[in-house]
């Protein structure tokens, strides 16, 4: 039980991270004169979703492959 929470722990840094990397360097410019609330609030309608959906099952899908080859 506890191999399996940090497992999904180590999913998540690594679809987190480059997600969150990426989603900051291109919002950087669009978002640089706003405050500090309405940057996080866009960012986060953004980040949810494409973790959710696009970088959280292609962490655990790398993971997975990885973790067969050993």
């Amino acid at each position: 039980m506890l191999l399996f929470k940090l497992i999904l722990i180590l999913v998540g840094y690594v679809g987190l991270y480059p997600t969150l990397l990426i989603v900051l360097t291109l919002l950087q410019p669009a978002t640089q004169g706003l405050s500090l609330p309405v940057v996080v609030l866009i960012e986060t309608i953004i980040l949810v979703p494409l973790t959710q959906l696009v970088s959280f099952p292609l962490a655990s899908w790398v993971i997975e492959r990885l973790s067969r080859k050993k």
